[in-house]
């Protein structure tokens, strides 16, 4: 496997981890699990990175790690960025 594939596929794999996190956060009603739940994901994805790691998978492993830091600062910019996008675009002041 090539070393961009690698990472590619470390990132996506956290990426997936990340989602499932996202997906089950609706359906969450108290602020307290709400936040275990990301600790959880953070959890999962580093353990990914160390399980790549031990299997000497470096690539992977790196792409895993930069995943746990990558994708949630990109979902929280996202949900910033729609929430000024609709406080712009609301008629409501």
């Amino acid at each position: 496997m090539r070393k961009t594939d690698a990472l590619a596929g470390g990132l996506v794999q956290s990426l997936g981890i990340w989602l499932a996190v996202l997906l089950a956060m609706p359906f969450v009603r108290n602020v307290a699990v709400a936040w275990a739940l990301a600790g959880a994901g953070l959890l999962a994805v580093i353990l990914l990175g160390q399980w790549h790691q031990r299997r000497s998978r470096r690539d992977s492993a790196t792409g895993a790690f930069t995943g746990a830091v990558l994708w949630p600062a990109l979902i929280g910019l996202a949900i910033v960025l729609i929430n000024i996008v609709s406080m712009s675009l609301s008629d409501f002041e």
